[in-house]
């Protein structure tokens, strides 16, 4: 695949703007994303608000025209019907459920409709993104995102336990058997066991977050300090799997993209970093492993000769994640996003900047593709103290394996009668031409 060079500048995003009037796929997901920043929602109920969001967003739109197998909506339209009127509608609909009520949601919705001449085409619009919006709705309730914790931390060596300072308890336990939104089980990405705890392997990641993650460590360079930093992500921005939202608004405005594009490569994307959160927790409260805050400083205790108790040691970014660290959150959902965007583009070789003002003042990163984004937010978090290099190879591991297996089952392109001629035309010619004389 050819590579595609897009200078694009991503920001964290802290609140909802006023309407945009641009483009209605992506003034709907600006107006999500600084839902989830005001919300101070977690990652994983993040990535599930932008998956139900975008994946009705996008059977509103496509049931109009019917180019692309729909996510639900089997539906068709009449026509005339509006898609900025059924996508508005629909997007509406699912944002005020998850986030409640809204003055800026429903002034978003206006401006838009407002645009819109009144008449047949509106009000057909208006109808289809409302029952497509409600459809979803109705699919994810009882998904488990509301279900009780049923997780008890251990005390054993290797098991989590709350975390210093705060001791805070454990995030979305329930997250781990949530309803996928593409997967067939919830452990269909789950990687092997991490390593023993009385294993080289594990010694090895122990002592590199040692000595790289520390709060006060003298082998951290400033550059891997600014990798920590910008990837964090944390309550009052976008969260990780906004971050790639960000990213992709960007390439996308930057190609030019149709609404109809837009609509999909949101839908995609976040239908990867949904069951990406999916994957991620599975593998959190399945194998339930301590995080490096707790190994290191209890490392007397794990039966290895190679590891030592440091009381008092503490990672550079704090507090640390309450929930287990296998696997990486962030791995996962930034190798599921950046896979399945260099899928939906046809290329991972996508030059863009990067920067998080509200975390990382001053920082900006350059990428020449989006593979290598990826890979540096996954390392952020060994920079930062707060993961093993393990949690990050198995991470980036599982995210690009769900991205790949999801888009060639979802949202596909539906070929017109005619391309099926001449597909057929074209295979029949090139049967006879390799037939032997």
């Amino acid at each position: 695949m050819r590579g595609t060079l897009l200078c694009v500048c991503v920001g964290s995003v802290l609140g909802i703007t006023s309407p945009a009037l641009g483009d209605v796929v992506t003034d709907w997901n600006q107006a999500l994303l600084g839902a989830v920043a005001s919300n101070g929602t977690p990652p994983p109920a993040a990535a599930r608000a932008m998956a139900m969001t975008h994946l009705a967003l996008f059977d509103a739109v496509n049931a109009i025209d019917q180019s692309h197998t729909p996510y639900r909506w089997s539906g068709g339209a009449a026509a005339g019907t509006s898609k900025q009127a059924a996508a508005a509608s629909a997007a509406h609909g699912v944002m005020t459920h998850l986030f409640g009520a809204n003055a800026s949601f429903d002034a978003l919705r206006d401006a838009h409709l407002a645009a819109i001449p009144d008449g047949p085409g509106k009000a057909n619009g208006i109808a289809l993104g409302q029952a497509v919006g409600a459809d979803m709705i109705s699919a994810r309730t009882g998904d488990g995102s509301t279900a009780p914790s049923g997780y008890t931390p251990g005390s054993s060596p290797g098991q989590w336990r709350p975390t210093p300072p705060n001791f805070p308890n454990p995030a979305l336990p329930q997250w781990a058997n949530l309803t996928p939104f593409g997967m067939t089980s919830n452990s269909q990405f789950r990687p092997a066991p991490p390593p023993a705890l009385n294993s080289a392997a594990y010694a090895q990641a122990w002592n590199e977050v040692r000595e790289i993650g520390s709060a006060t460590s003298a082998t951290r360079t400033q550059e891997q300090t600014d990798i920590a930093r910008v990837w964090v992500g944390g309550p009052g921005t976008s969260t990780p799997p906004g971050q790639w939202n960000e990213i992709a608004s960007q390439i996308g405005q930057a190609r030019g993209q149709t609404m109809e594009q837009n609509a999909r490569m949101f839908a995609l994307l976040g239908l990867a970093v949904a069951d990406a959160g999916v994957v991620a927790w599975d593998c959190k409260y399945t194998y339930d492993l301590w995080r490096p805050i707790t190994a290191i400083r209890e490392g007397d205790t794990d039966g290895n000769p190679d590891t030592f108790a440091v009381p008092g040691w503490s990672p550079l970014l704090s507090p640390t994640p309450n929930h287990p660290t296998y696997v990486s959150g962030h791995s996962t959902f930034s190798s599921a996003a950046a896979s399945m965007l260099a899928l939906f583009l046809g290329t991972d070789n996508v030059t863009f900047t990067f920067t998080n003002n509200a975390e990382a003042p001053g920082v900006v990163r350059q990428f020449s593709s989006l593979s290598g984004a990826a890979n540096e937010a996954g390392l952020s978090r060994i920079y930062g103290g707060i993961h093993f290099s393990f949690d990050n190879v198995a991470g980036l591991e599982c995210g690009a394996a769900l991205a790949n297996w999801s888009f060639d089952r979802y949202l596909r392109p539906i070929p017109s009668p005619g391309a099926g001629v001449v597909l057929t035309m074209a295979a029949l010619i090139a049967g006879r031409r390799r037939r032997p004389f």
